[in-house]
């Protein structure tokens, strides 16, 4: 059965992040369920819509906490603007186990990193809950891209020794391969404020708008556009030397500054810098 709602599509990956943190067979679900394997990997992805005795049936056996907020995730209709919200407790970890069971992710931020690029101070400055999952840690098979407005990396704070840590941490990760690009701040960023994240799951691309009280999934693709643009302006190269500056600028300001360090214990120096691959460039 075919359906187009993203709230199916987002029951799905949660259903799928939850049995994989038990470490659990699909054959063991399906079991259980009375229902053959691929009729339950059509539920995981999406495809198939899953039953309230059902994903009931799931949940327990999961020992999965979000039941309700699952059941209303799949009875909501699209509105107007074709969303369905999750203003559930716990929003954010559905959104998490989302981007850990898309087969691609691409994350625009304009006002506070994103989520998955946050240290926990940081997290804890901008008001971010952390996200706990029961179970066994889950490796994101996804590949990812990072937008973040260099606005948002020059934004002082009450702690500017706590800021340049955070941006050091973004050294360390794209200096280990993750895909962050700052797009710079003379470039308007052709979207509003917030966040959009776009999350490749099997059975189709979803959008989501996370917020402090709530995420909205939508399936509309003209947020793909949005993102696509951001990226055409921006440069891995530049995306260095502003996480670097913006760094050195906020340890300026600590009360015990010292300059961001680069991989080899140093100050960062242009022979610093990531060279520019055709790989690094592509979404």
């Amino acid at each position: 059965m075919t359906l187009s709602s993203p709230g199916t599509r987002v029951v799905g990956a949660c259903l799928r992040d939850a049995r994989e943190r038990r470490m659990m067979l699909p054959e063991e679900s399906a079991d259980a369920l009375g229902i053959d394997v691929p009729a339950l990997l059509a539920i995981e992805e999406g495809h198939r819509r899953i039953k309230p005795d059902a994903l009931d049936t799931l949940t327990d056996l999961y020992r999965y906490p979000g039941t309700q907020a699952l059941r209303r995730l799949l009875a909501q209709h699209l509105d107007h603007a074709g969303v369905v919200r999750d203003q559930e407790p716990d929003h954010a970890a559905r959104l998490a186990a989302c981007v850990d069971s898309a087969s691609g992710v691409r994350w625009q931020s304009t006002v506070v990193l994103p989520g998955p690029l946050q240290t926990p101070a940081y997290a804890q400055a901008v008001g971010a809950v952390p996200v706990t999952r029961p179970g066994a840690p889950r490796q994101p098979a996804s590949s990812a891209v990072y937008l973040v407005d260099e606005r948002v990396i020059q934004r002082s704070s009450d702690d500017a020794a706590l800021m340049a840590e955070q941006l050091e941490h973004l050294l360390r990760l794209l200096d280990s391969g993750t895909d962050i690009r700052v797009l710079p701040a003379t470039c308007p960023v052709p979207q509003p404020a917030g966040h959009l994240v776009e999350l490749h799951l099997p059975k189709g691309p979803v959008w989501a708008r996370p917020g402090p009280d709530r995420v909205d999934y939508c399936a509309t693709h003209g947020f793909a556009d949005a993102i696509t643009n951001t990226l055409s302006g921006t440069d891995p190269g530049f995306s260095w030397e502003a996480l670097s500056r913006a760094a050195a600028a906020h340890r300026a300001l600590a009360p015990s500054p010292r300059r961001a360090l680069s991989p080899s214990g140093n100050p960062p120096t242009p022979a610093d810098r990531p060279a520019t691959s055709s790989a690094r460039r592509a979404p």
